[in-house]
């Protein structure tokens, strides 16, 4: 944990500035200690990373996908497919990233944390599961922009209305509540700030979803090995174009396309076929999500059921106004 990380955290039971307790510094890191606020509410800070999630609820297969991924993370390391699919999903541009600080909610292993460092921004990355914010450590936290919180996003523990630019690419759809996950981000918007999302839309996940009621069920080293046997034995169908959509309806997997190697789309399977909670959304409904929070300037971008808007700056907005409810639940709730 980079010292200046403290200025933007608060304590997201109470709302209030934390005091560092303990701290064992390494490499101008903070790499162990604890964050402590004065109601007496403690976080551990763990190999460099604060730790405010109680537990990783939702995210337990994510946890054991991050497992095998592990093992092929050198191929992941070298992939640059994020930074194209990073833009077309978000339309953020480098003047935004680099004119304040931008939190991604659901980082990962750290793929687009990664794009936005490069583009010379400021990052936070967010993610509850434990063996997720590891490798995202191991791949991107020792840069000198990037700062990794292991937190539940329903209780996010940052300073209201800091980010300049919030973003969620694939993970709110795999909590148990989607809208409440996108509503959940919007407290922590600045009044200008741009917001992007994109989830699963009804049409692409027919199929995986009937799969997925079978899949999600198996042993994780039983998908994972159904997973490379998918990969090898239907990948060629997935090559030809005039078969490859119908045989999707059939059997779901990732279709070979330049720059996706072999153990990227295994892996990418698993976590289309593992998730506990997976929704999807048609884009009129997501947009409705944006226009019912008093966003402006909403649209759908390029890629299907990606959305983004803007905070405004006026003061009475729905916006605020369900910020300052949901702060003072967490007051009652504190």
């Amino acid at each position: 944990m980079k010292p200046t990380l403290l200025d933007y955290l608060v304590c997201p039971q109470h709302g209030v500035a934390l005091t560092l307790m303990g701290a064992e510094v390494s490499e101008a890191e903070i790499r162990s200690g604890r964050l402590q606020c004065p109601a007496g509410h403690t976080y551990p800070i763990e190999n460099y990373v604060p730790r405010f999630a109680e537990s990783e609820q939702y995210a337990r297969t994510f946890s054991a996908q991050r497992e095998y991924v592990r093992r092929h993370f050198r191929s992941y390391m070298n992939d640059r497919s994020g930074d194209e699919l990073f833009y077309s999903t978000t339309e953020v541009s480098k003047a935004r990233l680099t004119s304040g600080v931008s939190l991604e909610v659901g980082c990962g292993y750290g793929r687009f944390v990664d794009v936005v460092e490069r583009s010379g921004g400021e990052i936070v990355g967010v993610d509850i599961s434990t063996q997720s914010i590891e490798l995202a450590h191991s791949f991107v936290g020792m840069r000198p922009r990037v700062h990794l919180v292991q937190a539940d996003l329903f209780r996010l523990p940052f300073r209201p209305e800091f980010f300049s630019c919030i973003y969620s690419i694939g993970a709110l759809h795999h909590t148990p509540d989607c809208r409440r996950a996108f509503e959940s981000l919007l407290p922590y918007l600045a009044g200008g700030g741009q917001i992007a999302i994109w989830v699963y839309h009804p049409s692409n996940q027919a199929n995986v979803l009937k799969w997925r009621r079978l899949t999600r069920k198996w042993s994780t080293s039983t998908l994972y090995a159904w997973c490379i046997f998918n990969q090898i034995a239907f990948g060629f169908i997935r090559r030809l174009p005039w078969i490859r959509w119908k045989f999707s309806q059939l059997v779901p997997g990732t279709p070979p396309r330049r720059g996706r190697q072999f153990w990227l789309r295994v892996m990418e399977d698993f976590d289309n076929l593992s998730p506990v909670f997976a929704s999807s959304h048609a884009e009129e409904e997501v947009l409705r999500w944006f226009d019912e929070a008093g966003l402006v300037k909403v649209r759908r971008l390029e890629r299907p059921t990606a959305v983004t808007g803007f905070r405004p700056f006026e003061k009475n907005s729905l916006l605020m106004q369900q910020g300052e409810e949901g702060h003072r639940q967490s007051l009652m709730n504190g």
